[in-house]
Formats: C-alpha cells, sequence, structure tokens
C-alpha cells in the first residue's frame, strides 16, 4: 500500500507516487506515450522504451515494477537506466541485483557489461 502525504490548504502540486502507474501500464503497454511516467523517467530509458514493441514494453515495465517494489522505485531506475544506457536488454536477475546494490549506496558499475549473462 502506498501512502501519500496530505497536502492541506492551498498547497502546491499535486502529490502522487511514480510507481503506482506501473502495474496498469504493464497491462496497457500501448498506454505508455500517453502516461506522465513517460516524461519523468531520463530521456535516454523513455527513449529505450518508446522503441519496443508492446510485449517487449509489457515485460520491462513489470520488471522494473518488481525492481522498484524491491529497492525503490529511484533505485529501479537508476538500475534500468544503467543497463540500458550499455546497450543491454535488462533481466530480472540483473535489474534486481542492480538496483538492491544502488539502493546500499554502491552506484552502478561500467565495468558490469554484458558478461554478467544479460543479453545486447
Amino acid at each position: 500500500m502506498n501512502t501519500l502525504p496530505r497536502s492541506y490548504g492551498n498547497g502546491g502540486p499535486t502529490v502522487r507516487n511514480p510507481a503506482t502507474l506501473l502495474p496498469a501500464l504493464a497491462r496497457k503497454p500501448n498506454a505508455w506515450g500517453e502516461s506522465p511516467l513517460h516524461g519523468e523517467l531520463p530521456d535516454g530509458l523513455a527513449a529505450h522504451l518508446d522503441a519496443l514493441d508492446p510485449r517487449a514494453r509489457r515485460r520491462e515495465l513489470t520488471l522494473l515494477h518488481r525492481a522498484g517494489v524491491a529497492s525503490g522505485f529511484g533505485n529501479a531506475v537508476r538500475a534500468m537506466t544503467a543497463i540500458t544506457e550499455d546497450g543491454r536488454t535488462p533481466d530480472e536477475a540483473s535489474l534486481l541485483a542492480l538496483a538492491r546494490r544502488i539502493a546500499q549506496g554502491d552506484p552502478p558499475d561500467p565495468d558490469d557489461g554484458p558478461s554478467n549473462g544479460s543479453t545486447r
């Protein structure tokens, strides 16, 4: 369950948790282009997801959601961005492991290349 802070009076902008959009986007991957989450992800990751066919986009949004649940949404986004910027296709094991390392304060290692079992 996600709990968001309340805003009273003439507070600022709407507060929402972007991670809550991932399950719906995974169910309807063609809605990706119209999603508010599209503009909140790093440009490279958004472009990567844009280029995928709906089936592959569903799979990667589901992976992003799983990694976000396990290690936090921001850590999952950083991990998937690092993997895709390296030209690799994210797989569940690599994404979860990297997101967990990032959550523990260990930044992505540029030497973590395709030899870790991921596919290019």
